[in-house]
C-alpha cells in the first residue's frame, strides 16, 4: 500500500488521518503496517474510492473534486444535483398520480360519451319513427 502514499506529503497524510508524522514516516518506509481504518480513509481521500469506506456495493463510485462519479455516467454530480434528484423523484411520483387520475377521468368521460351516443341514436330513431307515424296519420285523416 506504499503506492497509495507515494507522492503524498506527510503533512497531507497527517491532515487526513490525524496520525503523528513519526508514524506516517514508518508507513511510508514500510516498517509499520497502515491500520485498516487509516488505509480506508486514505483510499477515500486520495483515490476517491467510495467502496473503501461504504462497502463493495459502492465499487466504481468515486469522489473527485467535490463531485461523486457514478460508473454508468461520465460526469460527476455535485451535492445540489443529488438533492435535486430527490425533488425530481417526488415530482415524477406526483405526476404519475396525476396521470392516473386523468386517465380515470378520461375513461369516465369516454363512457359518458358512449352513453350519450346510444341515447342520441335512440332519439334519432324515435324521431324518425314518430315522423313516419305522423305522416301516416296525416295521410289517413286528410
Amino acid at each position: 500500500m506504499n503506492d497509495l502514499l507515494f507522492g503524498v506529503s506527510i503533512e497531507e497524510i497527517e491532515r487526513i488521518t490525524g496520525e503523528s508524522q513519526k508514524v506516517i514516516k514508518k508507513w511510508k518506509k514500510g516498517t509499520k503496517q497502515i491500520p485498516e481504518p487509516a488505509l480506508r480513509l486514505l483510499k477515500l481521500y486520495l483515490a476517491g474510492d467510495a467502496s473503501a469506506v461504504l462497502g463493495n456495493e459502492w465499487k466504481g463510485y468515486r469522489f473527485t473534486d467535490g463531485l461523486i462519479f457514478v460508473p454508468e455516467w461520465r460526469n460527476g454530480f455535485a451535492p445540489h444535483e443529488i438533492r435535486a434528484f430527490f425533488w425530481n423523484v417526488q415530482q415524477v411520483s406526483a405526476l404519475k398520480n396525476e396521470i392516473s387520475l386523468l386517465k380515470q377521468e378520461l375513461e369516465r368521460r369516454d363512457a359518458e360519451i358512449d352513453d350519450l351516443e346510444v341515447k342520441a341514436d335512440f332519439y334519432r330513431r324515435q324521431l324518425i319513427l314518430e315522423s313516419k307515424f305522423g305522416m301516416i296519420l296525416q295521410r289517413s285523416f286528410s
